[in-house]
Order: structure tokens, then C-alpha cells, then sequence
């Protein structure tokens, strides 16, 4: 019964079409043996798939960053984030249910990208009822604007704290740099003559970020797929 409930909330979340059922339920059947007597909920897991190169953060109750791997997973969510947050918790003597909140920089991004990260970090979450914490890839970085690529003609744009996020032509935003004299982005941009600032301070993030206590994600979509 609990294998069929399992798969009817996948169901639910959302379509499943492009993830390995595989490895989600190879994950199911890990934690569901797992019979632990105490949890320690001490520690936290900070998840950043968005950026060109991934983090995986564990860090405890006093926000210290006690380890971090990098990784490349681009077009390859499905396959690779469940590898890589098991290996890392195992790398720590952690299991999915010492973990108490799960920090996910959950958009924006592409359509497939948002359904398939939310789907996993939503599946474990089924599992082991922790805490889930989504935030913004444009809280990632203190200053403005902040650029984030969206396809080859345009990008997600955020002028500044106060501004709404945009989707705007690649030349729209050079001439947006150019007329208000403009000499720094962050994060992410083939535009030209400008200093483009990519470094993530992840402590300062982490330092900062207010954990709440969601038990599901809502993926959040900026543009609607592309898809004939």
C-alpha cells in the first residue's frame, strides 16, 4: 500500500514523463527501510541546481557551512540529483531524516528543469517530512541588476529590489546598461563591455535566509514551455 501511495503522489505533484522513475524509487525503498529511533534534525541541506554549476550545502543550526560539493547537471536533473545528494549525505554520516530543512533555488528556470528538481525534492519530502524552503535564484546575490540567461534572445531580468523580474531581448537590456551607464551585472550574460559578477557567497545566503516550514514546493514557472 505504501509503494502505490508513494507513486500516486508523484503522480499528483506532477507529470513524470521525463524523470527516472528508477532512481526516485531506488531513494523510496533506501529511506522507507531506514527504521531510525532518533533523528538528530540538526542539520540542513541548501540545493542550487539553477546556476551554471550546481551545490549541494550542508549546513547546521548555528547557519555554519559544514561541507559543499559542486557539480555539473544541466539537462541531466533526473538522473544525477538523487546520486548526488545520497552520496553527499553518506560522504557526512547523514541520513534523509537527520535533515531538517531543505533550501531549494527553485526558479526561475526552464519548464522541464522546474518540474523535474521540484518533483525530487518533493518525493523525498514525502518520505521523510522534512521542512522545505524555496527561494529565488534573484535572492542569490545582494546588488542589481541581476541577469539570468532565459534563452538565446532573451533574459530574466531584475532591475532592482523593488522592480518586478522581466523577460526582456538581449539588445533591450544592452541598451537598458548602455543609457543608464551601467558598468556591473550579476549574474549571467553574453553581453559585452559590461563586468559580469557570477561568485555566489553561499554563507551570506545562508546566514540570511528565513527556513520555513512548507512540506510541499509549488513549481513556479516565469514563461510557458516551449513546446509545439
Amino acid at each position: 500500500m505504501y509503494k502505490l501511495d508513494f507513486f500516486v503522489i508523484l503522480s499528483l505533484n506532477l507529470s513524470i514523463s521525463h524523470i527516472k522513475i528508477t532512481n526516485v524509487y531506488k531513494l523510496y525503498k533506501k529511506i522507507k527501510i531506514r527504521k531510525i529511533i532518533i533523528y538528530n534534525k540538526k542539520m540542513n541541506l541548501f540545493i542550487n541546481t539553477i546556476s551554471k554549476t550546481s551545490s549541494i550545502i550542508l549546513f547546521n543550526e548555528k547557519r555554519e557551512i559544514l561541507d559543499q560539493i559542486d557539480f555539473e547537471i544541466k539537462w541531466n536533473e533526473s538522473s544525477l540529483l538523487i546520486p548526488n545528494i545520497d552520496s553527499f549525505l553518506k560522504k557526512n554520516s547523514l541520513t534523509y531524516f537527520d535533515i531538517k530543512n531543505i533550501v531549494l533555488v527553485n526558479w526561475p528556470g526552464s519548464f522541464t528543469w522546474v518540474r523535474t528538481v521540484v518533483l525530487v525534492i518533493n518525493s523525498i519530502n514525502y518520505i521523510t517530512n522534512n521542512n522545505l524552503t524555496p527561494i529565488s535564484f534573484f535572492e542569490l546575490f545582494p546588488n542589481y541588476p541581476i541577469i539570468k540567461s532565459s534563452s538565446k534572445r532573451d533574459c530574466f531580468f531584475k532591475k532592482n529590489k523593488d522592480s518586478q523580474i522581466e523577460i526582456i531581448p538581449n539588445d533591450d537590456i544592452s541598451k537598458y546598461l548602455t543609457d543608464n551607464n551601467i558598468k556591473t551585472i550579476y549574474w549571467e550574460s553574453d553581453i559585452e563591455n559590461v563586468e559580469i559578477i557570477e561568485k555566489i557567497n553561499y554563507l551570506n545566503i545562508i546566514k540570511q535566509v528565513k527556513l520555513k516550514e512548507i512540506k510541499k514546493i509549488e513549481p513556479l514557472y516565469l514563461k510557458k514551455p516551449n513546446i509545439c
